[in-house]
């Protein structure tokens, strides 16, 4: 079994709580130390982790026994952050989006493919069974017609980087693109249409807080898409087709004992109610990526969907009718 070297670059809430405690869980993946500007977190995370910790980049970039980057910084510092770790010949896992800008997309794309790394995005949900239970349900469905995807979050106490138009910020980047990766990854090979968008701003607000959409699928599926930030919390998605309909509920992200129900009526609307089951997705979204490091098909795989969901979203919000 090969083991693979991962430094953790950014040790926010979410780096510290999730993402780290389920690396360690991988055995073919070790930490090999974290990074961050703030000295103290990086001691008390090297410490926590047996780990190297570094507050300079280079030197976590020069470090020869460093396989992997995981980064996990604000969304506007991804571009700058995955081309140095790949300039330096490390394999990148990003948290999504991969940037905030189709055209530097696709340059890391690029220089992927030149230096032979893999480049992947964090969207977790893909790899838990829930999400393989709602595509079971589009690949058996008879003449799909639409799909409802919302995901919404209370106001943040303490927003950070999102409240940032410089990083970033907004409601967008952060959570439009959950309901966006998911329509095109259910509907895979099929052409997308932007049809309407509503994006909006608080008053009060220097970045977008919530907004619409409505795409349509060559195939003859509608989407409709909704995100906000400041809202009751919504996390769902629900599909319509000829013979049946289906819903499940904290579709994007969920605690670590969740158990999913799945709530499916038939052409006459009775309703059947299914027990899903307990998934680190986390965990297992490290353990596909680790499957393409060698693997060049599931890695331009990845490369290809990286690109259509940077290509729709720049789509959505450089809209115009």
């Amino acid at each position: 079994m090969t083991i693979y070297n991962i430094a953790i670059w950014g040790l926010g809430n979410h780096a510290i709580n999730r993402i780290l405690p389920a690396i360690a869980e991988v055995d073919e993946l070790c930490i090999e130390g974290v990074c961050s500007r703030n000295g103290s977190i990086v001691n008390q995370q090297a410490e926590k982790w047996n780990c190297m910790g570094w507050t300079n980049p280079l030197e976590m970039l020069n470090n020869p026994r460093v396989d992997i980057v995981y980064i996990a910084v604000p969304i506007g510092l991804h571009f700058s952050f995955s081309e140095q770790a790949i300039k330096a010949g490390k394999h990148v896992w990003c948290e999504k989006p991969l940037t905030c800008n189709y055209e530097q997309t696709q340059k890391l794309i690029e220089l992927a493919k030149k230096h032979n790394r893999a480049l992947v995005e964090s969207f977790m949900y893909f790899h838990h069974n829930q999400f393989h239970r709602v595509q079971k349900f589009v690949d058996k469905a008879e003449k799909l017609k639409s799909v409802i995807c919302r995901f919404g979050i209370p106001k943040l106490a303490n927003p950070g980087f999102r409240s940032d138009p410089k990083l970033c910020g907004g409601a967008f980047w952060d959570i439009a693109s959950y309901p966006i990766s998911a329509i095109l990854a259910l509907f895979y090979g099929q052409e997308a249409k932007v049809l309407l968008v509503d994006i909006l701003r608080n008053d009060n607000s220097q970045v977008d807080t919530e907004g619409r959409a409505l795409v349509s699928f060559s195939g003859g599926i509608s989407a409709y898409l909704e995100w906000g930030v400041g809202v009751a919390y919504k996390n769902e998605i629900d599909l319509w087709s000829e013979n049946g309909s289906f819903y499940t509920d904290k579709i994007f992200s969920k605690p670590l004992d969740y158990i999913p129900k799945y709530y499916e009526r038939n052409q006459n609307g009775v309703l059947s109610i299914e027990n899903g089951e307990k998934c680190e997705q986390f965990t297992e979204m490290f353990r596909n990526f680790i499957k393409m490091i060698d693997d060049e098909f599931k890695s331009a795989f990845e490369r290809n969907m990286i690109l259509e969901r940077a290509k729709l979203m720049d789509d959505i919000i450089n809209f115009k009718e």
